[in-house]
């Protein structure tokens, strides 16, 4: 017995880490390899609270399409009933008599609408037509989040970027630092060469602290967008910039074609439309309830009596009898023909060419606002693809301009006041020139979005 106990405890402890981890709520874990665009996409369309709760709400729609077509059934009904009377009550034959008695009751109906002014049919066409509206919807869903997942993703590639550039400077700095020190040491150069190189380095250090935090931020946005519960270890993989820009420059067209596509395909617009369809049905469900409805019933019922006290026994008959003659059937049309009812058909019947109205309003102003959003996009994108070529002589120039600066600072001919100023503005050209391939890229990547190519 004791064995038996003892193992029986043995079994329950080792159970216990597995009930355990079938509780508790997983947990995220962030992918060691670095992370492209489409796998954030893609980790962020299975992970996302949003989502998930839109498609919750497109399950309570398919619901709602399987009630209307369940409303085309029968009803079926079922019922039973024991009573007891004590001291005056009704016999069997139903007049009022002294003494004691019960009845068992047993009954089953069923009725089907046979007609209902076609309301079922359009209540029916409705909700088909908003449960492909839901899709629309997730569909949009999900394309607002790429969208959103892209920018973040852009955002933290460019803010590694920065980060990269700055400690590039900090390098050359600390270079420079160390010639300016050896130089002070033998005595070529005056101390004070090497205290403004040491200010400029402090400079530098701190705007890489700076920067690094921003790129900190960056990652923890998008580690938040992903649903990351531990999002400092993301890290993302940089595409090849150069070529990305020169393969997005040449894929641009006109902002009228890409509307002609988006019109198409655009998921809103769908829904727009599917809306609207939706209305109609709906006010020609409302515009049913002028007519009549017929319906169709029909039920069985059966009952047992018995006199109580032993002086009426010879008067009860058993309950195989009575269940042979107590029986009784029925079955009818129902016709209810709507005369008044307080003007409440004709207000509903009002009301739902509101709706569609409503509806074709919305669908007018999406169109406007889509192609509003088309033009400035693509003014956006070729704004930034003009930045990137001045940002491009930007660079070169001041490249130039802090080398001539840093040969001059080395030969004596130059203070370090003059040589920071140069370097600085050539560290500010770099951050111009990535900032412009990103924000074109990005752009870019929203002219796509509207021609519907993934990401």
């Amino acid at each position: 017995m004791k064995r038996t106990i003892l193992l029986t405890a043995v079994a329950v402890f080792t159970a216990l880490p597995t009930l355990r981890a079938q509780t508790e709520p997983a947990t995220t874990s962030i992918p060691t390899s670095p992370l492209t665009l489409e796998d954030c996409i893609r980790i962020a369309k299975e992970r996302n609270l949003n989502l998930r709760m839109q498609e919750i709400e497109q399950a309570g729609r398919t619901i709602n399409l399987d009630a209307a077509r369940h409303s085309f059934l029968p009803t079926v009904s079922a019922g039973v009933g024991h009573n007891y009377s004590f001291g005056r009550s009704k016999d069997k034959t139903g007049v009022t008599v002294d003494r004691s008695s019960m009845n068992t009751n047993f009954n089953v109906s069923a009725s089907v609408e046979l007609f209902s002014g076609t309301r079922r049919l359009h209540d029916l066409k409705q909700q088909q037509l908003n449960v492909a509206d839901g899709e629309a919807l997730l569909e949009k869903a999900r394309e607002d989040l790429s969208l959103r997942v892209a920018s973040l993703y852009i955002n933290l590639l460019f803010r590694q970027e920065m980060t990269r550039t700055a400690e590039a400077q900090l390098a050359l700095t600390v270079e420079q630092r160390n010639r300016t020190a050896e130089l002070v040491r033998v005595g070529k150069w005056a101390e004070g060469r090497l205290l403004d190189i040491d200010a400029q380095l402090a400079k530098d250090e701190q705007l890489l602290v700076q920067y690094r935090s921003e790129e900190e931020l960056a990652r923890l946005d998008l580690g938040q967008a992903l649903e990351f519960d531990q999002p400092e270890g993301i890290t993302v993989k940089a595409p090849d910039t150069d070529a990305l820009v020169a393969e997005r420059m040449a894929s641009l067209v006109s902002p009228d074609e890409i509307y002609r596509t988006a019109v198409a395909i655009k998921p809103a617009l769908r829904s727009g439309e599917l809306q609207i369809a939706a209305a109609r049905e709906g006010l020609a469900s409302a515009r049913a309830a002028y007519f009549p409805t017929l319906s169709f019933g029909a039920g069985y019922s059966n009952g047992y009596f018995r006199n109580l006290g032993k002086e009426y026994a010879a008067l009860n008959t058993s309950f195989a009898d009575q269940w042979k003659t107590n029986g009784s059937y029925s079955v009818g049309l129902s016709l209810n023909i709507p005369i008044f009812n307080a003007m409440q058909t004709q207000d509903r019947v009002r009301n739902s060419r509101l709706q569609v109205r409503a509806s074709e309003l919305r669908l007018t102003e999406e169109k406007k606002t889509l192609y509003k959003e088309i033009r400035q996009a693509y003014s956006n994108a070729v704004a930034a693809d003009k930045a990137i070529s001045a940002a491009r002589n930007s660079t070169a120039a001041t490249l130039r301009a802090y080398e001539y600066a840093r040969d001059s600072f080395e030969a004596g001919r130059l203070s370090a006041y003059e040589y920071a100023e140069a370097k600085t503005k050539y560290a500010l050209s770099q951050v111009e020139e990535i900032r412009a391939k990103y924000d074109f890229i990005y752009k870019a990547k929203v002219l796509d979005f509207y021609r519907g190519i993934d990401f």
